[in-house]
């Protein structure tokens, strides 16, 4: 009988190890879909603010057009729209400052571009309230002018290194998500794996023990206390099978959760409000478009991709050389291009691109806005 409770003893050991095991690789899966949202909010955050710097630079623009606008013709519908964009230029700066708390470099920038946008204004408010004491002579003017453009490059190149920075912190968080999400996948099959292995290894010992004990106590036991040794028995096995299917049920769930963050993911890029493009930049064949895209140059998803970008280009060794540029640099900001539509209607593009890896091979993520409108807007 002692040898009997030795080896209960040790087969409840057995037990206990492996449902460690399997808390262990569920506490780790659930820490790894933890990381999946607080990547996915990350994605987020990034595009917030990217989105805030354009939009910045989008009203200092627009607000440019309409001082231009007040010196060619001296309406004052013009004051009221600089004013409408101050107040929105103000809003936009506190959200991206708001937006980079967590980011010291970014909360720096982002503090030094208000100065610049509000000086910028200011220059505007001035060169107007100039021409409203001494006309449009350009002497009283120049000197104006020349510091809007100088404030105008500085508030382009800060920008132009905060979105860089931007994403750089998106591909580093990536490749870390795309490491943590395979350590996880393998822990999880060798997790599964040793816990199937022990429980299968403690059953069939069970069993064996079980036959063993009472063939040897076969004359000492009664027909009550052996009907008492199958419920016990049968009552551990009842619970080991509970167990694992709460955990078949828990690893259905988090499935249904890394599929759902995918689709997160994906609907972020389909709702970007600027024309995506991921191209090969080796045959600069299309790799993948958003809907925008589609809509904007005017084919459908199937058409695009495998598309030739040479097809609606304009001037061909113009992009050719952006893309070496690009390749070259990792990324080419704020540059513009000459598009065709299906239709062979021509648009200018306003195109930022990087270099990223995409299923393993390196492409092209090019982000195109049309501003054909806006410059057929500014005055000649």
């Amino acid at each position: 009988m002692n040898k009997s409770i030795l080896n209960k003893q040790s087969l409840t050991l057995l037990f206990i190890l492996g449902t460690v095991v399997l808390i262990s690789v569920s506490f780790l899966t659930y820490l790894n879909i933890q990381d999946q949202n607080n990547d996915h909010d990350f994605i987020t955050e990034t595009f917030q603010r990217t989105a805030f710097m354009d939009n910045i630079y989008s009203v200092v623009n627009e607000s440019e057009t309409a001082r231009r606008g007040y010196f060619l013709t001296n309406d004052k519908q013009f004051m009221t729209d600089i004013g409408n964009n101050k107040i929105l230029a103000d809003s936009l700066l506190k959200q991206l400052r708001s937006n980079s708390l967590d980011n010291a470099n970014q909360l720096a920038n982002a503090e030094a571009l208000k100065p610049l946008v509000n000086e910028r204004f200011q220059l505007f408010f001035d060169g107007m309230e100039v021409q409203d004491q001494k006309g449009t002579n350009m002497k009283f003017h120049k000197n104006i002018f020349d510091k809007g453009k100088i404030i105008n490059i500085d508030i382009k190149n800060l920008l132009g290194r905060m979105k860089k920075e931007e994403y750089k912190n998106l591909d580093r968080k990536k490749e870390l998500t795309e490491s943590s999400s395979q350590f996880t996948y393998y822990t999880f099959l060798a997790g599964i794996g040793a816990s199937l292995i022990i429980f299968v290894i403690a059953f069939v010992s069970l069993l064996k023990k079980a036959s063993h004990t009472f063939a040897l106590e076969n004359q000492e036991i009664t027909r009550e206390e052996l009907e008492q040794i199958v419920k016990e028995r049968t009552a551990e096995i009842s619970q080991i099978n509970q167990k694992l299917y709460s955990k078949v049920n828990e690893l259905e769930k988090m499935e249904g959760n890394l599929k759902s963050a995918a689709e997160q993911y994906r609907r972020l890029f389909e709702q970007a409000h600027d024309a995506i493009v991921i191209f090969s930049p080796e045959d600069e064949k299309v790799i993948e478009v958003n809907r925008r895209a589609c809509d904007l140059y005017g084919f459908s998803r199937e058409e695009f991709i495998g598309l030739s970008l040479r097809s609606i280009w304009k001037n061909i060794p113009q992009d050719e050389d952006n893309i070496k540029h690009t390749v070259e640099k990792g990324y080419y900001h704020n540059f513009q291009s000459v598009h065709n539509r299906k239709d062979m209607n021509e648009m200018l593009m306003e195109i930022n691109a990087s270099v990223f890896n995409y299923r393993g091979r390196n492409v092209i993520l090019s982000i195109n806005r049309d501003i054909t409108d806006r410059i057929l807007k500014v005055p000649v």
